[in-house]
């Protein structure tokens, strides 16, 4: 709930791959507005139903579509920056500590459930259980970090894939965060935490 020109606001978004919206209601002007899109950029949406709220609110004109587009432009230099940054820190001739192999296997996170790492035709290929959409190709990008591209290309969401070993060289969890800072919030890669399910728990193949 905000306030804007002394009225009270309430708002709220929601999304789904390929579509967003956005609901603002106004109850001293008894007006609601509901935007629903086919796309998932949210400046179309917000400027629309900033332009509708202006209009009854009888504001000075404000040019919002520039706005959101001057603002998308910025955020999207922002994050080829972030890109070109890691990019410039990365040690591409380091090696993974372990075959392969060893880090396929079963993980689960207390929340989400489980994940799947299978080495096919020599590389690692990473499935989200519940996620049927969520599956990427692992690409070694530094020592025991790799990148998950999304077969989905659509999904704009490849995510650093980071594993931490225990002293005997097992795999003791792994961590996951987004590429891009652009990465819808949706995703929470970075609340999941992974640990490698035993070989004889229930459920294992």
């Amino acid at each position: 709930m905000t306030t804007c020109f002394g009225y009270k606001v309430v708002s709220h978004s929601g999304g789904l791959l390929g579509m967003v919206s956005r609901v603002r209601l106004i109850p001293d002007l008894k007006l609601g507005v509901v935007v629903l899109t086919n796309q998932e950029a949210g400046g179309a949406m917000e400027a629309i139903a900033n332009h509708i709220i202006d209009h009854y609110m009888k504001t000075p004109a404000t040019d919002w579509i520039g706005g959101f587009r001057s603002l998308t432009e910025q955020r999207l230099a922002q994050a080829k920056e972030v890109e070109k940054a890691q990019g410039g820190a990365r040690n591409a001739d380091s090696k993974p500590s372990l075959p392969l192999a060893k880090y396929a296997g079963r993980y689960n996170d207390a929340w989400y459930g489980d994940a799947t790492i299978a080495l096919e035709e020599g590389k690692l290929v990473l499935r989200f259980s519940r996620t049927p959409g969520l599956v990427g190709d692992l690409e070694h990008w530094q020592y025991d970090t790799f990148v998950a591209r999304w077969r989905d290309r659509s999904l704009n969401a490849d995510a650093f894939v980071t594993f931490a070993l225990k002293p005997d060289g097992g795999i003791e969890q792994m961590k996951m965060v987004p590429v891009s800072p652009l990465t819808d919030f949706s995703f929470d890669f970075q609340d999941l935490l992974f640990t490698p399910v035993p070989s004889n728990a229930p459920g294992k193949q």
